[in-house]
Formats: C-alpha cells, structure tokens, sequence
C-alpha cells in the first residue's frame, strides 16, 4: 500500500509451529517453482493460526502480520521487495465489543456488506477514491460458525508513486469477539502467477476458540 491509514492491531504470542507445510507456487502455463516452505504461526491473543511462506520478509504491526514476498518467493529478494510491487499476505486482528447480538445474524446487522465494502479502498488500496477501486464477486458464507465476507478487489495505478495496478483477494472472518482481515495481493500482471501461494494462505488461516469454548461442529 503506498499509504496506511487504517488502524493497527497489536498481535501477540506469535510462533512457529513445528509443522512445516508444502507449497506450490505455480510460475506460468505449463511449469510450476520448486513448492516453497512456509511456517505455520499462532496468536494465543487473538486466537488464530496462519501459514506464511518462509522465502518472504515478515513485518509485525500492532494487530498485524505481514509477509511481503518477491515473485520468486526468494529470500533475499523478497528481504528488499516492495509492499506496492511485491506480493503481500496480510492478517489484521480486531477485538469486537461483546455487547449485543452475538449471532450470526448480529454479525451481520453489525459488520454488514456494506461497511465491509465502504473500508476496502482505503484498507487494501491505500485509496480515498472510491472510485479508482473495483470491488468485485462479493460473496457471504458461514464457515465454522463464523461469518464470512470475501471478495475480490482492483487498486487502480498510482502513476506518481509507480506502482501499478494490483489485484487484491480479502477475506473477513468474523466471530462472535474477533474479526480478522485477510488480504493477499500482488500486481494484476503476477495475481494468476502467485494463485497457488495465494490459495494456500487463505486455506491455512484458523481462528481458535477462547479457552472453554465449545469447538464448532463439536
């Protein structure tokens, strides 16, 4: 993002699991990279697991994680990559008042399509112009008892920065005391090109339960 206004979370108890998981890259038609490494980590704060690549440069934030990776997924290339340029897979971790319906439904009068809308450009984008932002595929599912917005969002060129147009894939995954925001995004000419890293890392994210809470499903 050429500019970060939207608000940072601290994160907390972050490590890596013992679990290494692979990861296909694929690079073009016809050839996929070497699968790359990535590290599964936890916060026991906000109560979720992810799994980042190892060839990328990870940043911590106050609420955030971000691992911002050459298109190679090279570790030393990415250790100099470009948040605007480069690929970047984010998690932001919010504390959700308890007060008030905690339902799904509630969620959803709450943290409802078009708030989840409306914050897109500024968040992914870095955008105060709404209109330079395409929002696209919007889509609402419940997973695990928690509900969940994606959609599939295009930054217009900043041309006095150089930065190019990107293509951002953002997931938001709210429980009844935490919403995580979830973003991966890269330039429109890589976005097919890092699809596999991409899905995986959106596969990968968990949110936990608190302590003596009933496991969903169980």
């Amino acid at each position: 993002m050429h500019r970060r206004t939207a608000p940072r979370w601290r994160i907390a108890g972050v490590g890596i699991a013992a679990g290494v998981i692979p990861l296909l890259l694929a690079a073009g038609p016809g050839f996929a990279q070497q699968a790359p490494e990535t590290a599964t980590f936890e916060s026991s704060q906000y109560r979720y697991t992810v799994a980042l690549p190892t060839g990328c440069r990870r940043e911590e934030g106050p609420g955030t994680v971000d691992a911002i990776c050459s298109a190679d997924l090279d570790s030393e290339r990415s250790a100099g990559a470009s948040n605007d340029k480069g690929l970047v897979l984010s998690v932001a971790a919010e504390t959700l008042a308890s007060e008030g319906d905690t339902s799904v439904d509630g969620l959803r009068q709450r943290h409802g399509e078009t708030a989840f809308r409306e914050e897109l450009p500024e968040a992914v984008c870095g955008e105060s112009d709404k209109a330079r932002v395409k929002v696209e595929g919007f889509k609402e599912t419940v997973e695990e008892g928690h509900l969940v917005y994606s959609a599939n969002v295009v930054c217009a060129p900043v041309k006095f920065l150089q930065i190019g147009e990107r293509r951002a894939t953002v997931r938001h995954v709210m429980a009844p005391d935490m919403r995580y925001r979830l973003v991966a995004r890269a330039p429109t000419e890589d976005f097919q090109k890092q699809r596999a890293a991409i899905d995986a890392f959106l596969a990968s994210f968990r949110a936990l339960p608190a302590a003596g809470a009933p496991i969903a499903g169980k």
